[in-house]
């Protein structure tokens, strides 16, 4: 009976295991240190027409970048970037909502609003506001 579970128990570890690495955002670049926020906050302050806002998270892939803030004035905001958000403007934005059965719509809504978005990137976005929002 023992390798009966065993053999069962390293079957869902295995299969735990491979969910955990297929996450749609795995690969993305979701580092954002305090000093990179601080550079960034007055720029997309400055292109929202904000006092301020908070940088909340980041997704990168190439030179695309998909930046999440809070105006603490209205809701919180992702906003795409095809380049440098300093020396360009957002190309799109998105707000609001999404249900988990949604991520299908959610990228596709990207990838026509954000012409040649990664689909990788864009699928990481859907996922997350689908399925992973805390993260």
């Amino acid at each position: 009976m023992k390798p009966c579970i065993l053999s069962v128990l390293f079957a869902i570890s295995m299969l735990l295991s491979s969910t955990a690495h297929s996450q749609p955002c795995n690969g993305i670049n979701r580092q954002l240190d305090n000093e990179r926020k601080a550079v960034l906050a007055p720029v997309i302050a400055n292109q929202l027409q904000a006092s301020a806002v908070d940088v909340l998270q980041l997704f990168r892939l190439g030179n695309w970048s998909i930046i999440h803030v809070d105006t603490q004035e209205a809701d919180e905001v992702f906003l795409f970037y095809a380049a440098d958000p300093l020396t360009s403007h957002y190309t799109t934005l998105w707000s609001g909502a999404a249900a988990r059965n949604e991520e299908t719509q959610i990228m596709n809504w990207v990838i026509t609003n954000a012409p040649g978005i990664p689909k990788r990137l864009a699928g990481c976005f859907a996922w997350h506001v689908t399925r992973n929002r805390n993260m």
